[in-house]
C-alpha cells in the first residue's frame, strides 16, 4: 500500500522560490565583490606599470635633439623609436609611458605612409646610455639604451 504524498501549497511553493532567489542573489553579491577586488588589483597594477622605471641617480645620460618618431607593429603591439642626431639610422627606443611624459599621444600624431612622424622643431630628450662590449673589437663602448624623458 502506498502512502499519499501531499503537494506543497502555493504559499509553500512561493516561499521555496523566494529562498532560491535569495540564495542566487547572495551568490551574485559574493561574485560581484570578488570581481570588484580583481578589478581594483588590476587597476593598481596598471597604475604602477604605466610609470617609467626609476633610473639610478648616477646613470649616464645624454641630451639628444630628436627629429622623427617611428612606429612599428609586432605581434599586434606598437613599438616606437626616436631618430635624431647621430642616431638617425637605427633610432632609440621610447616606451609608451615615456611618450606621455614627452606630451606625445600616438593616437593624435599624424603618421606618414612609412609610419613616421617628423617634428617641426627638434625635440630635446634625455637618453639613458649604457656600456656594451663591441663584438668586433672587444672594446667597451657607450651607446643609447632608451629615451627616458624631456631634456
Amino acid at each position: 500500500m502506498t502512502t499519499p504524498t501531499t503537494q506543497p501549497t502555493p504559499a509553500q511553493q512561493a516561499e521555496a522560490f523566494r529562498e532560491e532567489i535569495r540564495a542566487a542573489f547572495d551568490l551574485l553579491h559574493v561574485e560581484i565583490a570578488e570581481l570588484r577586488a580583481d578589478v581594483a588589483q588590476m587597476r593598481e597594477g596598471l597604475n604602477h606599470a604605466a610609470q617609467p622605471a626609476p633610473i639610478a641617480p648616477n646613470a649616464p645620460t645624454m641630451v639628444i635633439p630628436m627629429t622623427r618618431l617611428i612606429k612599428t607593429r609586432t605581434n599586434g603591439k606598437n613599438y616606437y623609436k626616436m631618430q635624431g642626431g647621430q642616431y638617425m639610422k637605427r633610432g632609440i627606443t621610447v616606451w609608451d609611458e615615456v611618450l606621455k611624459v614627452l606630451d606625445l599621444d600616438p593616437a593624435e600624431i599624424e603618421w606618414d605612409a612609412q609610419d613616421a612622424h617628423t617634428f617641426k622643431t627638434p625635440l630635446n630628450v634625455t637618453v639613458l646610455m649604457q656600456e656594451y662590449t663591441d663584438s668586433d673589437s672587444g672594446e667597451i663602448k657607450t651607446g643609447p639604451q632608451k629615451v627616458i624623458g624631456k631634456a
